[in-house]
């Protein structure tokens, strides 16, 4: 091959790639604040972008390689932004009120996104797993304003935290969870404390996490429930429910895995050792949680 037909091939071939994650800081109140910003190739000037939180005891690289949503930006052509607690994430319980205003943090980060890389602000979503997972439901509380959806996997509220829980309208939100999380468990009740399980505090059920989020919608009726192919024989089953009858802007979906553990469906296991449980391989979560983000923007009157 003619060496500048090559070289042509080289440049045509990292241009159709994403570029890499870029470690950035700015500045909320005392505190120097990171996050990893991952921009496609493929992604449009004006692009959305999910924010991805991480776990307790976790950072913004380790959930980038727990979760692969990198990948998932790359195939929908997104931003995807990957912000890191000071600590914990201060999520809503008392133990973790110690942490740093991480919604004042979110909404710097939002700002820095539009200004710096001409992120779509009608356009921003979040998700997280675990501790970041009900960081996520705290911004479901306390920031629907400015971000258009939520997804949280593996959580809960904390207990005590839904009578503070008093979003400005319709909320569209995603919960997923496995059966069989150790850590927060489907029952609720306290977390387990520890090097590996974090600092502790309590949680209400899910079903009683998920039962908010349809009273507050004023969502009603049965729900539609899909059960996914399992696919991969994995000890674990998806069942996936619908609400249809919720009003414009508050749509509620419930991703059941049946036999899951403390872990990101399609994803790698945390390094929580048993309390990690099965890792159910029959979806992508990213990829899923990005089909259910990508219709919702937020409304100008929100």
């Amino acid at each position: 091959m003619n060496r500048w037909v090559f070289v042509a091939a080289i440049v045509a071939l990292v241009a159709n790639q994403s570029v890499g994650s870029v470690r950035r800081t700015i500045t909320v109140g005392k505190d120097t604040r990171v996050y990893y910003v991952h921009r496609p190739a493929k992604a449009p000037s004006l692009a959305p972008a999910v924010l991805v939180f991480h776990g307790g005891e976790g950072n913004g690289q380790r959930i980038a390689s727990q979760t692969g949503f990198s990948a998932v930006a790359d195939r929908n052509g997104f931003v995807v932004v990957y912000p890191e607690a000071l600590d914990h994430w201060n999520d809503g319980r008392a133990e973790t009120s110690k942490f740093g205003d991480d919604t004042a943090f979110v909404s710097a980060l939002i700002n820095d996104l539009v200004q710096r890389d001409g992120v779509d602000r009608s356009r921003v979503y979040a998700t997280g797993a675990s501790n970041g997972g009900m960081l996520t439901l705290r911004l479901a509380c306390e920031r629907s304003k400015e971000i258009a959806a939520f997804a949280a996997v593996a959580a809960s509220f904390p207990v005590g935290y839904p009578a503070r829980c008093k979003p400005s309208g319709p909320v569209p939100i995603l919960l997923m969870h496995g059966t069989e999380d150790a850590l927060i468990r489907w029952r609720g009740g306290t977390i387990p404390s520890g090097r590996l399980g974090g600092v502790g505090g309590s949680v209400v059920p899910v079903p009683d996490t998920l039962e908010f989020w349809l009273t507050h919608n004023q969502c009603s009726g049965i729900p539609n429930t899909t059960n996914l192919p399992d696919v991969a024989n994995d000890g674990t089953t998806v069942s996936v429910l619908n609400y249809p009858e919720c009003p414009p802007g508050g749509y509620v979906r419930y991703v059941k895995i049946n036999g899951g553990g403390h872990t990101w469906p399609g994803g790698r296991a945390a390094p929580i050792g048993n309390l990690a449980g099965r890792v159910s391989r029959d979806i992508d979560a990213g990829q899923l949680i990005w089909e259910f983000f990508r219709d919702y923007k937020l409304p100008a009157t929100r």
